[in-house]
């Protein structure tokens, strides 16, 4: 089946339970399809280009439609850029990569990392956060993604967020001032974390004792493991992945 019309793609409660390493597969197959192209048309510079520019017009419209690979995949292509074909635009890739965290990609909330780790901290903080991993049986592989759906869910309604409208907006259009979309990003994040925070805590059993703090995520030796776990889910950076043994269409 064509990845595109997969129907699993563009239901949230459906992507939420794609694993990490399908989601990357899918993600890592859209990546090597888009370049491909014959040698004669890879030295055609102008049929090259429109060759490129249609592929991304193509999963952007998936996007668009609520495709959430592709909504990773915008997030992506944003902020890398591709050549002198397509400019980068930090502004769109966080808008895209916000979309696809609240649909459930696993995969955006790891690029996004610098920008969720405040928010995750602020929730890991809390005198509830110990119920709120317990209730919610979040451990080192699964928490980061799974709260950053929820301060993302607050994001996609208070940036007025919505694939459909993201269709009408011009599709190369350059933005290179990473500086100023972090300072608009940022004060949207810290609005919306405490808003998360009361969601998470709303969905507690009411039986739950709210003056008992629970468990903290991590024993002394767990918490070395999560130091490691962190430093190497920063160092892996789904732009640098190996493409070399990727699916074939």
């Amino acid at each position: 089946m064509n990845l595109f019309d997969n129907q699993r793609y563009y239901d949230k409660d459906e992507f939420d339970k794609v694993s990490y390493e399908d989601q990357q597969e899918i993600f890592l197959r859209i990546r090597a399809w888009m370049p491909r192209v014959s040698e004669r048309d890879r030295y055609n510079q102008k049929k090259y280009r429109n060759i490129i520019i249609s592929r991304i017009e193509q999963i952007c419209a998936y996007a668009c439609a609520g495709h959430i690979p592709s909504q990773d995949y915008m997030g992506y292509i944003y902020k890398r850029g591709f050549g002198d074909i397509f400019p980068v635009n930090y502004k769109r890739s966080i808008e895209w990569s916000i979309i696809a965290a609240r649909n459930g990609s696993k995969l955006a909330p790891q690029r996004m990392k610098a920008f969720m780790n405040p928010a995750i901290d602020i929730i890991m903080e809390s005198p509830r956060a110990g119920q709120i991993v317990k209730y919610n049986d979040l451990n080192l592989s699964n928490y980061f993604w799974f709260l950053s759906q929820y301060v993302c869910e607050l994001l996609y309604v208070d940036l007025n967020l919505d694939p459909k409208e993201m269709s009408k907006k011009e599709l190369i259009e350059e933005d290179t001032n990473e500086k100023g979309a972090r300072i608009f990003f940022d004060r949207f994040r810290d609005r919306c974390v405490n808003g998360a925070l009361f969601n998470l805590i709303k969905t507690l059993p009411e039986d739950v004792d709210e003056n008992e703090a629970g468990e903290v995520l991590m024993s002394k030796e767990e918490k070395e493991n999560k130091k490691k776990y962190d430093s190497e889910f920063v160092e892996l950076n789904i732009e640098d992945i190996d493409t070399t043994n990727e699916t074939k269409d």
